[in-house]
């Protein structure tokens, strides 16, 4: 009794679905179909996101900043930027970050918000589903909380160091839970954005939204597995192709 109460408890509530989707999807997902909640997920995923991008930024190493802020200089202007140059940009890049940052919050809600979009229309069309935007919500935001974890992980690992290079704040790679962390980086910057999708806590995600969507969408394993992989690959897809054009 004692245990079926504790998984009611992990299954049912709004803060207990924050480990019960980890621990126990399929209970999780059934009971977010039956009673849709987000807030609690959507709550913990800002709060842990803001103080993770905070911090990262405060510990910017600034020789990291000001020599990419110089290279940018030098390539709008095709030649060297002068130290006052240099200066006046890093100065007024602080500002705008500054307020930026404070953002981050909003930026996460809109992302989150199309995410659950995106996959509406996809379930809706290709497979006939009536699932709800509130539910398609829930199940995506539920389904991103492995993202939670590696950001639990990455405050220490951020904590622990004096400064954090650009590059690594950039690429996601603090935690090194992705195959782009190991890769040398002669091997460029759009082959680094593809290896970098190859992630421990991506995955697990993409597991959890074909878990979630099929019992939130009433559709098959097969169905929902194809849709979650398909709309992930054209973001990899889409993620390396900036990399490439930006290089």
């Amino acid at each position: 009794m004692a245990a079926l109460a504790e998984s009611n408890a992990l299954t049912d509530s709004s803060f207990g679905r924050l480990i019960g989707v980890l621990v126990s999807p399929v209970k999780t997902f059934q009971s977010i179909a039956e009673r849709p909640t987000w807030v609690a997920a959507l709550v913990a995923l800002l709060m842990v996101a803001t103080a993770v991008g905070v911090l990262a930024n405060q510990r910017i190493d600034p020789n990291d900043m000001r020599q990419m802020v110089k290279e940018r200089i030098e390539k709008g202007q095709g030649g060297e930027a002068s130290p006052e140059k240099v200066d006046q940009a890093m100065a007024f890049a602080a500002k705008i970050n500054a307020v930026t940052r404070w953002l981050v919050p909003l930026f996460v809600v809109v992302v989150y918000l199309l995410i659950a979009l995106v996959f509406l229309a996809a379930f809706r069309f290709f497979s006939g589903s009536d699932i709800s935007f509130k539910t398609s919500f829930a199940v995506t935001l539920h389904a991103f909380l492995p993202g939670l974890v590696a950001a639990l992980l990455t405050l220490p690992v951020i904590l622990s160091r004096q400064h954090v290079s650009l590059k690594d704040a950039q690429s996601g790679n603090l935690l090194a839970s992705n195959l782009g962390a190991f890769a040398p980086a002669s091997l460029g910057t759009a082959a680094h954005a593809l290896l970098s999708s190859v992630d421990f806590f991506s995955l697990w995600t993409v597991v959890l939204l074909v878990v979630g969507y099929r019992i939130a969408a009433k559709v098959s394993t097969a169905t929902a597995a194809t849709v979650v992989v398909v709309l992930w690959a054209v973001f990899v897809a889409a993620k390396v192709g900036l990399a490439a054009a930006f290089t």
